[in-house]
């Protein structure tokens, strides 16, 4: 009777320490994973820099209006102006006057800027001009230009919304639209509205009520209306 108690006893401690043995290393697993989630955090917080002549900050609306020589510094993204009005809560400011956002290989101008700070997206309007820095398979320089009244660019994927009436350059070729979507991932421009693409070269033009130009291979796809037309020596 003794021996059943005994082994019972120990089958008890047995139970007690494995069950204590889970929960501490569920705990352990849990505070791992909330550090890691933490660190992780960190690591993709981002600091913006600004730099002024002069600042004004209204703490009752939370705003901060800076003035002369604007120079906002976030990630590998340089914007310069003449003034910036932010609201220090949304991260969201209204910027003007001699505008200019160098990324890389980007460059942007434009007479309006509202930017959107924590998801890198910029949205410029007034006479924009945005010049996308290429070379071809040769090594020469094959930029592609870009003008419109309105253009949105999200600065991380470097995709492209133009609207208002757009006009792209790329070597020979002068496309028009009211509207152009730029896809950096897959290399493609989707025009909508009133397409035309001239090639000075051959002298040909084909115009649409939307096309697909894919910048690479320089192929296109339109559809609606389609005309196409060659003009003779």
């Amino acid at each position: 009777m003794k021996n059943i108690q005994k082994t019972y006893f120990i089958k008890i401690i047995v139970l007690l320490f494995s069950l204590f043995l889970i929960v501490t290393l569920s705990s352990v697993v849990v505070l791992a994973q909330k550090a890691e989630s933490e660190e992780g955090k960190e690591a993709t917080e981002t600091t913006v820099s600004i730099e002024a002549d002069k600042v004004l900050y209204d703490k009752s609306m939370d705003k901060m209006n800076f003035q002369g020589n604007l120079r906002i510094l976030q990630e590998d993204i340089v914007l310069t102006a003449e003034e910036a009005e932010f609201d220090v809560n949304q991260k969201i400011g209204q910027i003007k006057n001699n505008i200019k956002l160098v990324q890389k290989d980007i460059t942007i101008t434009g007479e309006a800027l509202e930017a959107f700070l924590n998801d890198k997206r910029y949205i410029f309007q007034g006479e924009v001009k945005l010049i996308q820095e290429r070379k071809d398979e040769e090594g020469k320089e094959d930029n592609i230009i870009w003008n419109a009244p309105q253009l949105e660019i999200l600065a991380d994927s470097k995709d492209i919304t133009a609207t208002g009436g757009v006009k792209i350059l790329k070597k020979d070729y002068t496309i028009t639209a009211e509207q152009a979507v730029y896809n950096d991932q897959e290399q493609k421009i989707e025009l909508k509205g009133k397409v035309k693409i001239e090639e000075e070269e051959s002298n040909r033009w084909i115009s649409g009520d939307q096309a697909i130009f894919f910048i690479e291979s320089e192929r296109l796809e339109v559809t609606g209306n389609v005309h196409s037309g060659l003009k003779l020596d």
